[in-house]
């Protein structure tokens, strides 16, 4: 596919790139988010089951082993075994969602370099930085908790500056406190159209969960089913909802990561690129040469560039030699 242009973008052009992206690479995007899900959830099926023994005892799509825990309290280690399960569902959610957001974030980088990708290469970048990633979400947990539990409102904030660290660790190679900061940097200014992407994002989630999840209950509610089918029908029901809806998010984060660095950087492919460890060579000749100077304050007045900045409404940068205008 033709790489998008970077380029300033309104909400709803995000939200609109966003889909495109995940509709044109959606075997790579469901693939590598299969790939890390599905282990997980054999593994909390296998825990559920050696958990309840009857298909009434199977919790509906809002489970949680702390809750069911707490409902069979009167059954001996019922409470133990279940917190011993929450704790490990628990680590195995976060070890996927750091893997699936930061292999979309590779995956999604490749397009827009019309660079080949795939699976393997995603997933294998995103190893590579898995250290990095744990130690920052270590820091971004313990910051957001802080400060839900003194005012709720300031973590919303908090949260919303800090939603495209990822990216900035990833493609700039920023650590810990840095990515976050740097983040909180890009995000400054463009509070609540960021706010605005990530809420509608989460709406289209959440009606694709709720969807499934309807699925789920209407099953179960149709009568009697035993503990195995009940547990595999949760799990599908769960693993699909997840492998469809985790890498839209990723994908989400990153091209608004990208419009952010446009409209604070003046961020272009050839920067990606480099960033990125690809040489310009190896870019198509529409990405790497042509008139296309960027969208950023240092592109005013330059051919190509913005009158002025920020730009008037409906400006778009000048396409590259050989792109249709």
């Amino acid at each position: 596919m033709a790489a998008p242009t970077l380029r300033p973008l309104r909400v709803g052009e995000i939200l609109d790139a966003s889909v495109k992206v995940y509709l044109r690479n959606a075997r790579v995007l469901i693939g590598l988010a299969a790939a890390v899900l599905v282990p997980i959830q054999i593994v909390s099926a296998v825990l559920l089951l050696n958990i309840v023994s009857n298909g009434k005892e199977v919790p509906g799509p809002a489970f949680s082993f702390q809750s069911f825990g707490r409902n069979n309290a009167a059954q001996p280690g019922h409470v133990a075994v279940s917190l011993g399960a929450s704790a490990v569902t628990d680590i195995l959610g976060l070890v996927a969602n750091l893997l699936i957001t930061a292999a979309c974030v590779k995956a999604v980088s490749d397009t827009y370099l019309d660079q080949p990708t795939g699976i393997g290469v995603s997933l294998r970048s995103a190893l590579k930085r898995f250290g990095s990633l744990l130690w920052m979400y270590i820091i971004l947990g313990i910051g957001l908790a802080f400060a839900f539990i003194a005012v709720f409102f300031p973590g919303v904030w908090l949260y919303v500056a800090w939603s495209v660290a990822t990216p900035v660790l990833l493609i700039e190679g920023k650590r810990g406190p840095k990515a976050l900061g740097r983040s909180f940097k890009l995000v400054r200014g463009r509070w609540w159209p960021t706010a605005g992407v990530l809420i509608l994002s989460f709406l289209l989630i959440a009606v694709v969960s709720a969807a499934l999840s309807g699925l789920l209950l209407a099953f179960l509610f149709t009568g009697s089913h035993g503990a195995t089918v009940a547990v595999i029908v949760t799990s599908l029901t769960s693993g699909i909802a997840s492998v469809l809806t985790r890498p839209f998010q990723a994908v989400v984060i990153t091209i608004l990561y990208y419009d952010l660095r446009v409209r604070h950087d003046g961020y272009d492919v050839e920067l990606l690129a480099e960033q990125l460890g690809i040489e310009p060579a190896k870019l198509p000749p529409s990405l790497s040469t042509g008139t296309y100077v960027g969208s950023g304050p240092e592109a005013v007045g330059q051919p190509g560039g913005p009158p002025f900045w920020p730009p008037p409404p409906g400006w778009k940068p000048a396409p590259a030699d050989g792109e249709p205008s």
